[in-house]
């Protein structure tokens, strides 16, 4: 089995998806996309009602799942999120009250058997981004489901990532290398020397490949 070279984590809306893209086409990193709509579109329902964060949420824990191993067959792929990340959002949403106490425990089982299945990338990328400007490209983007949310709910949110870090440290089993990005200028991807430096940096993490 290979492994899966970069992940990509950060809140929503703080350029992940800007920048798996831009690593893929300029190092030449498969992309292994975040899955965040389904047939029942569980999110949309989400939105408008808590009641469905238990289905929801265990629905993108086994996707991420599925998604991460089928990225591990080979050396060649940069996620955009992942299941490391996961428990993040079903704890705020216990702690929100979304959750009930079986529900938690339900899927804090799952999780944890789920993790035995899983290896560290060489590689994450945490980005980082102010809460305003947050909000600017969420309302920016004119997704519907993500406006009716509220700004309360991304605040939750917002600051439940803040340790995530330390926390994911936590989850992660072994050891992985660590990159944080200020995407706080949404002219960053607008500015060749600052684009060029980033990328310089992740190839530093991989020497085998960019010798």
């Amino acid at each position: 089995m290979g492994q899966i070279q970069i992940i990509v984590e950060g809140m929503t809306a703080s350029g992940k998806s800007t920048i798996v893209e831009l690593i893929s086409q300029r190092l030449g990193f498969a992309v292994m996309p975040e899955e965040f709509r389904d047939p029942n579109d569980l999110l949309g329902r989400f939105h408008h009602d808590r009641s469905w964060a238990f289905p929801m949420q265990l629905n993108f824990l086994v996707t991420r799942f599925a998604q991460y191993l089928c990225a591990s067959e080979e050396n060649n792929f940069v996620m955009d999120r992942s299941i490391f990340g996961d428990k993040v959002y079903a704890m705020l949403y216990y702690r929100s009250g979304y959750f009930k106490d079986s529900q938690l425990g339900c899927y804090l089982t799952l999780y944890d058997s789920l993790l035995r299945y899983v290896t560290p990338p060489k590689l994450l990328i945490l980005v980082k981004c102010p809460f305003d400007e947050i909000m600017r490209r969420i309302k920016s983007r004119g997704r519907q489901d993500e406006i009716d949310a509220g700004e309360d709910y991304w605040r939750s949110l917002y600051d439940a990532y803040e340790p995530f870090l330390d926390f994911v440290k936590n989850e992660m089993p072994g050891n992985f290398q660590v990159l944080e990005l200020d995407l706080s200028d949404p002219e960053f991807i607008n500015t060749p020397e600052r684009v060029d430096a980033f990328l310089n940096d992740v190839k530093k993490f991989f020497p085998e490949r960019f010798a």
